[in-house]
């Protein structure tokens, strides 16, 4: 078993060697595969996501051009086709969403993490 990327599970599938069970947002190369909430529960599986970060005290001249540009571009049909290609579930956040979600998921394992005694 294993909480991945699914591009990175993706050839084991195709091989059929490995069989996606859960997804944490439904996704078209799996049509059938349930997500947490189509099971019925409320809360959804903590997962990976990258996202792109400046140094702290990044200029606001800077910040007025990136995060329109980097919204833009994954907002663009184009990209966001060859990104979902790869495997990857676009979904772009604002800075404050992404703070947020960012938060919550520490905060998700950090509590698995006390529960399990690995916080020592």
């Amino acid at each position: 078993m294993t909480i991945d990327a699914i591009n990175k599970i993706t050839p084991h599938v195709e091989t059929g060697k490995m069989r996606v069970l859960l997804l944490s947002k439904k996704m078209a190369e799996y049509p059938k595969v349930p997500t947490l909430k189509d099971l019925g529960y409320d809360q959804e599986l903590v997962s990976d996501f990258f996202a792109m970060y400046g140094p702290a005290g990044l200029p606001a001249e800077v910040k007025k051009v990136l995060i329109p540009a980097i919204e833009k571009a994954m907002k663009n049909p184009e990209s966001k086709a060859k990104l979902e290609k790869l495997g990857f579930a676009v979904d772009y956040k604002s800075p404050a969403e992404l703070k947020k979600l960012a938060t919550e998921h520490y905060e998700i394992n950090l509590a698995i993490a006390k529960k399990l005694g690995l916080n020592k």
